[in-house]
C-alpha cells in the first residue's frame, strides 16, 4: 500500500444499489490514478477501507489508488490536498476535516480537470459530490433500542443521556447526535438530555470527561460515545468508577453505544456482563467501493462534476446489536468486512 501522510440530497442507499461498470466505465477508468484519503489510517475501519479501494479500483476499474494518512490531522488533510495536482492524479476521493482551509486546493484541482469528490462531509461551496454512510437511521435505531432496555430494566429511574463527540460538527451533528437523541426521544419523550460534549481530544479526554461528568451527575444511564478511540476512553472512565456494567443483559449502571463497530467492540457488545451494548457499523469494503464507484460515475458523466448544491449520496451502515443481530451474525459481518 503506497500511503501519503503530509504534504440536491439523493433518496436511497446507493451502496448496493450502484449498477455494475459498463465496458465504456471500464474504459474510462482505465490506467488512472485515484488519490484515496482517510482520516486516520490507525483506525481499522480506515485501514480496510484503503486496503478494499485499492484492490477493488484495479480489478473493475484498471485503476490505481494511492492511499493519503490525514493523520488525525487537520492541518495534515489540507497539505494532502494541496498534492493532488502536483502528484500527477486524475481524481481523488477526500476525507476533510476543515473544509474551508481546503476549498483552495480543491478548486485548484477541479481547474486542472481532476475528478474530486469527498467523504462524509461536502466541502464547502465547491460543489463536488459527496459520498456518505447512513448514519442517521442507525444512530436513532441505537436510541430506540438502549431507551426500551433502559425502561424496561428500570422503569422508575428516568432516562438521562449524553453524547460524547464533536458537538460544532455539522455532519456529526446529523448523522450521529440528532437522531440519537430523536431515537431515545421515541420511546421516552421526557428524557432529559444533556447534549454534546466535546470529546474531540480522543480517548484520554473522553475518558476524563466521563469521570467528571458522571462524578458530578451520577444519573446519567444513556452514552452515545460517538467514535470506536472514544469509546475505549468511556469504558475506561465506568471501570475507574466502578461502573460499566450488566448482569445478565440487563443493565445495572448505563448502557452505551459506539461507532466503528470492530474485533474489540464485538467482544464487549456481546458480553453479557458489559455496558457496551451497540455499535454502527461501517462497512469498509461497502464503503470503499461506494467511494471508487461515485468516481468513475463522474468520470463517465452520470452523475455531475459539480453541482449546486452538492449532491450528497448516501451508503449502507449496519446496527451491530445486543438486542437485535445474533452473535454469530455479527461475527459473519465482521469477518466479511475486516477479513477477521
Amino acid at each position: 500500500m503506497r500511503i501519503f501522510g503530509k504534504g440536491p440530497l439523493v433518496s436511497g442507499l446507493l451502496a448496493t444499489a450502484i449498477v455494475a461498470a459498463t465496458s465504456i466505465g471500464a474504459m474510462a477508468g482505465e490506467g488512472k490514478r485515484i488519490a484515496f484519503f482517510v482520516s486516520d489510517l490507525s483506525n481499522v475501519f480506515h485501514q480496510s477501507q484503503a486496503s478494499a479501494a485499492e484492490k477493488y479500483a484495479m480489478d473493475k476499474y484498471g485503476a490505481e489508488v494511492v492511499v493519503f494518512d490525514g493523520q488525525a490531522d487537520s492541518a495534515v488533510m489540507t497539505q494532502n490536498v494541496d498534492q493532488i495536482v502536483a502528484g500527477g492524479f486524475d481524481a481523488a476521493t477526500l476525507h476533510i476535516w476543515d473544509a474551508e482551509a481546503a476549498t483552495p486546493g480543491v478548486n485548484d484541482a477541479l481547474d486542472e480537470g481532476i475528478v474530486m469528490t469527498s467523504f462524509f462531509s461536502p466541502i464547502t461551496d465547491t460543489g463536488i459530490p459527496t459520498a456518505r454512510s447512513d448514519e442517521a437511521s442507525v444512530s436513532f435505531e441505537m436510541g430506540a433500542q438502549m431507551a426500551t432496555a433502559w425502561k424496561e430494566a428500570h422503569p422508575d429511574k428516568p432516562i438521562v443521556m449524553v453524547q460524547l463527540g464533536w458537538p460544532n460538527h455539522t455532519e456529526v451533528n446529523s448523522g450521529r447526535t440528532s437522531p440519537f437523541v430523536e431515537g431515545v426521544m421515541s420511546v421516552d419523550p421526557g428524557a432529559e438530555n444533556l447534549g454534546a460534549l466535546d470529546s474531540s481530544k480522543g480517548q484520554e479526554a473522553a475518558k476524563q470527561i466521563v469521570v467528571d461528568l458522571l462524578t458530578q451527575r451520577p444519573e446519567v444511564n444513556l452514552i452515545y460515545s460517538e467514535a470506536s478511540n472514544l469509546t475505549v476512553g468511556t469504558m475506561a472512565g465506568l471501570s475507574q468508577l466502578g461502573r460499566g456494567k450488566f448482569e445478565d443483559g440487563k443493565p445495572l449502571t448505563e448502557i452505551v453505544a459506539s461507532v466503528d463497530f470492530d474485533a474489540v467492540e464485538f467482544d464487549q457488545v456481546f458480553d453479557p456482563n458489559s455496558s457496551l451494548k451497540v455499535s454502527m457499523g461501517l462497512p469498509p469494503l461497502e464503503t470503499a467501493q461506494g467511494r471508487i464507484d461515485l468516481i468513475m460515475d463522474v468520470l463517465n458523466g452520470n452523475v455531475e462534476a459539480k453541482a449546486e448544491p452538492a449532491q450528497e449520496y448516501f451508503y449502507k451502515a449496519y446496527t451491530i446489536s445486543y438486542w437485535s443481530m445474533e452473535k454469530d451474525d455479527a461475527q459473519d459481518w465482521l469477518s466479511a468486512q475486516f477479513g477477521g
